[in-house]
């Protein structure tokens, strides 16, 4: 590393002094940097947050409207399970099933 310094040009009088204008307004443009950066990742987490929350805790009326949802995927499900029966049902006593001829499973 130190072999490196050599080839840089050094001033005849040691280091140069650099006007305090500049170090304050680099010192700004530092803070003003993270500022935004802190101010952009807390953005961020609160939508984050916003988007779990909404998720987790719907608001009521999308609630109702999940709740209907399942009650109806309950009634279909219901349905197919429960139409077998009602075609036996719906036979007259003389007619057998379709599937008379198997072997009933014991």
């Amino acid at each position: 590393m130190h072999a490196l310094l050599s080839f840089l040009p050094r001033p005849e009088g040691g280091t140069t002094r650099v006007p305090r204008e500049w170090v304050e307004a680099s010192d700004w443009f530092v803070l003003f940097t993270l500022g935004t950066l802190l101010f952009l990742l807390g953005a961020f987490a609160m939508w984050g947050w916003l988007i779990w929350r909404r998720g987790a805790r719907p608001e009521p009326h999308v609630k109702l409207l999940m709740e209907l949802e399942e009650e109806e995927e309950k009634r279909e499900r219901q349905a197919r399970t429960a139409a077998p029966h009602e075609e036996r049902e719906s036979r007259a006593p003389w007619e057998k099933s379709p599937d008379w001829w198997k072997k009933p499973e014991s």
